[in-house]
């Protein structure tokens, strides 16, 4: 009787320690689910932050290899060369390149040309462009002179640089007969870096044939007679002026990064005339400084 008394009550105690059982599985299943999500929470956590940098890795590197740019200036320069009176010209700043084919106008008429790589440093190319001429009715200082056309360029050039320097050999052939030809030889040197802003300096000099000299600095006996005609015996005498170098120049360059894609560009120098361009009867001021201010946007 006693033991049949007792056996209900063990049953109910094995119950109640299947049930402490159970329940604590069922506590360690949630834990461990819990546990799994928070892991999974976390990788998924790691792959987007992993996607993110590299998104923004590749932002940058396109941003880095986006050398080409667009914009324009006003530079304010000399009514021609030799000129002591001043007016206000736009500017293109352009560079653009594309395997072998580039586009370059930063601070002047924008030229097309083919290049290739020499050597490490070294490259060398063929170009073509335009230059403007001269309407001598525009200054009173070459009343009676003949007007000189705008004409097609072509030519070649040589450029060694690294990553400060940058020296470049440039020969220019006018399209035109009898305008000449130009050599020129420029180097420059970015002097000081820091945060956004970047100096440059600069140095250049020019040689001009026979035919490219006396386009722009002589006046012939023609010539002479239209303009001592014109201004009552004070016009202009006869000059021939023959092959030489023809300018040298001075400048300095500042470039400021807005942002990562827009910067200010900002040029001052001196052109000062050499040789038989000096000289020459056209010449109101030999040495004349000029500067430029323009905005561009590199993509």
């Amino acid at each position: 009787m006693m033991g049949s008394e007792f056996q209900p009550g063990r049953s109910k105690a094995r119950r109640h320690v299947r049930l402490g059982r159970q329940e604590n599985q069922v506590g360690e299943s949630q834990a461990k689910g819990r546990d799994e999500g928070v892991r999974r929470r976390a990788r998924a956590s790691s792959v987007a932050a992993a996607a993110l940098a590299l998104a923004a890795a590749s932002g940058a590197a396109n941003l880095a290899r986006a050398q080409n740019t667009i914009g324009l200036g006003v530079g304010v320069v000399p009514e021609y060369e030799g000129a002591h009176d001043y007016h206000a010209v736009p500017v293109p700043l352009v560079k653009y390149e594309s395997g072998a084919f580039f586009i370059d106008g930063d601070g002047g008429l924008p030229v097309l040309g083919l290049r290739t790589h020499l050597a490490p440093n070294w490259q060398a190319g063929v170009f073509a462009g335009l230059r403007f001429g001269r309407d001598a009715d525009d200054h009173d200082h070459l009343d009676g002179l003949d007007d000189i056309d705008a004409h097609g360029t072509t030519g070649a050039f040589l450029r060694w640089n690294d990553e400060r320097w940058r020296v470049v050999l440039t020969a220019t052939q006018a399209l035109r007969s009898g305008y000449g030809t130009r050599a020129e030889l420029r180097g420059s040197y970015e002097v000081w870096r820091s945060g956004r802003s970047q100096v440059e300096v600069g140095a250049g000099t020019v040689w001009g044939s026979h035919d490219d000299m006396s386009t722009w600095f002589s006046v012939d006996d023609s010539e002479a007679a239209r303009s001592q005609a014109a201004r009552n015996g004070g016009g202009l005498h006869a000059y021939s002026a023959g092959a030489g170098l023809r300018s040298a120049t001075l400048s300095a360059t500042w470039r400021y990064d807005l942002t990562q894609r827009w910067t200010m560009v900002t040029s001052v120098g001196v052109r000062t005339l050499l040789g038989d361009a000096r000289d020459s009867p056209i010449v109101e001021r030999r040495t004349s400084p000029y500067g430029m201010v323009g905005i561009r946007y590199r993509f």
